[in-house]
Formats: structure tokens, C-alpha cells, sequence
């Protein structure tokens, strides 16, 4: 069952609709999706779809774009025809091409892998595409790939590709909504949400869930085991990404302690705070494995930056799996692993996942806060001798509001006894004259009786109200 991907769908639909051939680019995290979602929109369509094989050299890619050419056309002359370059094979498929009589859609999946990671066959699909595909008028080509520093500076921002592109998407997760769909009414909205703190809103992770097992079941038996299937997928994920990914994991693992400054991951890692460093940071956020966040009142460009690790796969595997690698790995079966190197450190982990939640996807609850449309910006408050946030969520409105978000994760409903926790935050608050500040609980199960009594909060969200 497809579910979610609405505003992909209609934007891929409403470009495959215009007059004329089209050129879409999507990337976005391995197994976010973007294959299923090229997949429904290219039903009734027709589509040819093409892979690149991770790793393999050019010879290889155009013997597979044959292959898969072939396939799919089912032209018996392909079987007996081995081409020499991609000018040929493209010279092949623009003859295809000219003799249909309905738009066609090419699909490049992979696309990086195909161009064998180099920009060749970039600056040769721009020839094929301003001299054949696009005067068609009768293609839409998109190409896709999972390396989105290779997409974003060898596709998007190439020269050859530059005022070509008519769309483009950066996959991300499905929402909390859409991830409560994926799910039976049996399972607690609780329980979703904590599969969704260790997977995110990534769906391939999700469908691996087995509804009639209990919650630490399922994660004993993905993670903690020698076959376990998430116990490698970081290999897969992580390393396919980066060329030096030594450097690159260095950067992740020390974000796993907490939120940084460029200058500290610099002195960490021993290297000067100019551009190679600051490279490595943005192809990190291009993977959307970290986030950068600046003082919710100050623009992107501010020295008071720092970056965090937010994926929630990579999060839950570096405090959980990589330290006890070994240990996993000697264990044929699942031996109860998670109750000897998870629970003992599992609540306060949830405390910090739930703040990274409400954090990374704070767009989001403004839109469930009815606001989305006053948002101006946000973000955390933190100094320069702040090593963490000292509140790691405000709302700055276009109405002259600020709005403190205050999250907690506890077992049971919220006491009245954090009313003081935040007035001390409201007090570290200096707002411009004429603003005023509101304040909003974000809470697994939302206030108890003395808090909602108090009148203390000008709203709240729980769990439930999240992923409805």
C-alpha cells in the first residue's frame, strides 16, 4: 500500500502535464522512498526505468542500461548488440523515442552509480537533451540518486544542467501523520512513536516492523543479532555516501554527544575551520544526516551555528550498536540483548530523541498549532558559552509572537511541577518591545489534572495529536 507523497505526486503530475519534454531531479536518504514514489506516478504512464549499479565501472553501467533497455522495449536486436559508449546508447533511444506517440517518461534510478561518480555523462545527457529529448517535446526525464552531494553540485548546480532543471524534490521521511498509517489500529500511538524515534519517518525501516511482535521484540530482532537486518545497513547507508568516509564519520560520531560549533568540530578533529571542513558539514546536511540550526531570532549566516546529528537511525546505531558491535555480532540468535545494552540508558536516550523530534520537524507542529502560516523562523536559544541549548525550541511569528515550546517525555501525564522549569527559560527571554510570548507543552501524554487546572499553558500536543 502507497501511502503519503501528496505534494510529490501532484507536482510530478502537474509537470508531466505541461506542453513540452520535462527534466526532474529527485534525491533524498537510501531507502527513503524515491523509487516507490516514481513508481506511482508513473502508473498508466509510460515509463522505461533504468538503475545504476553501485560500484561498477562505465562498461558495466551502459551493459545494464542495455539489459535493462531491452527489457522493457523488448526489442530482440538489443540481445546481440553490445554498445562502445552512452552516445550510442542514447543515439538508440532517441530513434526509440521519435517513434512513440505518446510522452514518454525516463527514469534514471541511482543515477550517480550509472555515471560511475564522475560528471561525464552529465555534460553528455545536457547534448542529448538540448538536441534530441527536449525538441521531442514528448519526455520527461528524471533522474535520481542517493548521493545527494553528487545530485545536488554535479547535477543541479553544474553548468550543463544550469536553467534545464524543471523540477526538483529532496525527499525526506514521511510525516508522523503518515507513518501512523502504516501501522494497524492495534498498535499504540505510543509505540509508533517510538519506532518512529529510531527510524524516522523512513518507510523501508518501517515496513520491516512486525505489528504481532511487542516493540522490544522488534527491535532485539533487527538490531541485536549477528544477522540482524539493521545491524549493516549503517555500512550501506553511510559509507556509499562518502569517498572519505572516515572523516565524515568522525564528524557524525562527535555530533552524537550534542549540538557543536564549527570550532569545536574543528578542534576535534584537529583540521583548520575553512572551507574543507566546512564541505564535509554541508554534504552531512545534503545526506540530511545532520541539521545546522542558528538562535531562533538571527539569519543562517550567524558565527552562533551549530550543527547536530539528527537522523534517528544513525542517532539510535552510535549510542547502541557501534560501541557493542562486537558483542552483537558473537550472537547467532537474538539473546535479550536489548535489555542488557539498551534499558538501562533508554529513558533519558528517549528524552533526547523526543527533543530532536520536536526540533527537526518544527514546521510540522506549527502546522498542527495552527500557526504554519505566521511562522517567520525558528530554532533553539543558546550563547556562545552555551555548550548545549538553553531552550531548544522558540517560534518567532510574523504577528509579533514568540512561542516557547517546552518538551517532555515522560511515562506519565505532566506534573504542574515544570511551571518552574519554564519560567526560568521565559526568564533567560529578551523580546524586541511589542512582542509577546506564548507557551506550548509537547508531552507523550499531554498535562495532568493540577497542570491543565493551572492555565498555565497556552497549549499542548501529546502523542496523539501528533500523528492524527
Amino acid at each position: 500500500m502507497f501511502i503519503g507523497r501528496k505534494q510529490e505526486l501532484e507536482l510530478l503530475n502537474k509537470t508531466f502535464e505541461k506542453k513540452g519534454s520535462q527534466l526532474a531531479v529527485i534525491y533524498g536518504r537510501r531507502r527513503v522512498g524515491k523509487s516507490a514514489l516514481i513508481r506511482e506516478f508513473s502508473k498508466k504512464k509510460r515509463c522505461l526505468k533504468f538503475e545504476g549499479l553501485e560500484g561498477e565501472r562505465t562498461k558495466e553501467q551502459i551493459e545494464n542500461f542495455t539489459y535493462d533497455l531491452q527489457k522493457q522495449i523488448q526489442d530482440p536486436i538489443l540481445k546481440n548488440v553490445k554498445f562502445d559508449n552512452w552516445q550510442s546508447v542514447f543515439d538508440y533511444l532517441t530513434g526509440h523515442i521519435q517513434k512513440s506517440d505518446q510522452k514518454l517518461i525516463l527514469f534514471f534510478d541511482e543515477f550517480p552509480w550509472m555515471s560511475a561518480s564522475q560528471g561525464r555523462l552529465v555534460s553528455l545527457l545536457k547534448k542529448v537533451w538540448d538536441n534530441d529529448w527536449k525538441p521531442s517535446g514528448k519526455v520527461v526525464l528524471i533522474l535520481c540518486g542517493s548521493v545527494a552531494s553528487f545530485m545536488i553540485d554535479k547535477v543541479l548546480k553544474s553548468n550543463a544542467m544550469y536553467g534545464r532543471v524543471n523540477l526538483e524534490i529532496c525527499l525526506k521521511g514521511l510525516t508522523p501523520s503518515e507513518v501512523r498509517q502504516l501501522f494497524k489500529k492495534g498498535v499504540s500511538s505510543q509505540e509508533v512513536f517510538k519506532y518512529m524515534l529510531i527510524f524516522g519517518g523512513i518507510p523501508k525501516y518501517l515496513e520491516e516492523i512486525n505489528p504481532k511482535q511487542s516493540f522490544e521484540q522488534n527491535i532485539e530482532n533487527l538490531f541485536f543479532h549477528s544477522q540482524a537486518l539493521f545491524l549493516n545497513e549503517y555500512d550501506k547507508v553511510f559509507y556509499s555516501q562518502f569517498r572519505e568516509h572516515q572523516t565524515y564519520e568522525k564528524i557524525a560520531l562527535f555530533l552524537n554527544q550534542g549540538p557543536k560549533t564549527l570550532k569545536e568540530i574543528a578542534s576535534h578533529l584537529k583540521m583548520p575551520s575553512g572551507g574543507g571542513l566546512k564541505s564535509y558539514l554541508e554534504n552531512l546536511e545534503k545526506a540530511l544526516f545532520i541539521s545546522s540550526y542558528v538562535p531562533y531570532d538571527k539569519n543562517d549566516n550567524s558565527k552562533l551555528k551549530k550543527y547536530k546529528l539528527t537522523d534517528e537511525y544513525l542517532r539510535f546505531y552510535f549510542k547502541f550498536i557501534f560501541p557493542n558491535k562486537k558483542t552483537i555480532t558473537s550472537q547467532a540468535v537474538s539473546r535479550k540483548l536489548f535489555n542488557q545494552i539498551v534499558k538501562e540508558k533508554w529513558t533519558s536516550w528517549l528524552g533526547f530523541a523526543f527533543e530532536n523530534f520536536c526540533l527537526k520537524h518544527a514546521a510540522f507542529l506549527a502546522d498542527k498549532l495552527g500557526f504554519r502560516d505566521q511562522l517567520k523562523s525558528y530554532g533553539p536559544m543558546f550563547s556562545r558559552v552555551d555548550k548545549g541549548f538553553q531552550i531548544d525550541l522558540l517560534f518567532n511569528r510574523f504577528d509579533n509572537r514568540v512561542v516557547l515550546c517546552e518538551m517532555k517525555y515522560y511515562s506519565q501525564k505532566v506534573p504542574a511541577s515544570v511551571i518552574p522549569e519554564v519560567e526560568k527559560k521565559l526568564a533567560l527571554l529578551d523580546l524586541p518591545d511589542g512582542y509577546s510570548c506564548q507557551t506550548v507543552l509537547v508531552s507523550q501524554l499531554g498535562p495532568d489534572k493540577a497542570l491543565q487546572a493551572s492555565d498555565y499553558f497556552d497549549d499542548f500536543l501529546n502523542i496523539e495529536d501528533i500523528l492524527s
